[in-house]
């Protein structure tokens, strides 16, 4: 039951950090202190990379 706990904190801290980047990389893009095509493959790289760890916590939720 911890661990299910422990996923579930993981899960809400990972959507959190990605929304916190994204909007950081949006606002330098709108200020123009970022390349648009730099920003733009860092935040999906930056989802993409959550969905995976995000899609693997909830496998092992559902596994234990």
């Amino acid at each position: 039951m911890v661990i299910k706990a422990y996923i579930i904190g993981v899960l809400v801290m990972l959507i959190l950090f990605l929304i916190a980047t994204n909007n950081v990389m949006l606002f330098a893009i709108k200020h123009n202190k970022m390349k648009k095509a730099l920003a733009i493959s860092y935040m999906i790289i930056s989802i993409l990379s959550g969905v995976a760890i995000a899609s693997f916590l909830i496998w092992r939720f559902f596994i234990s």
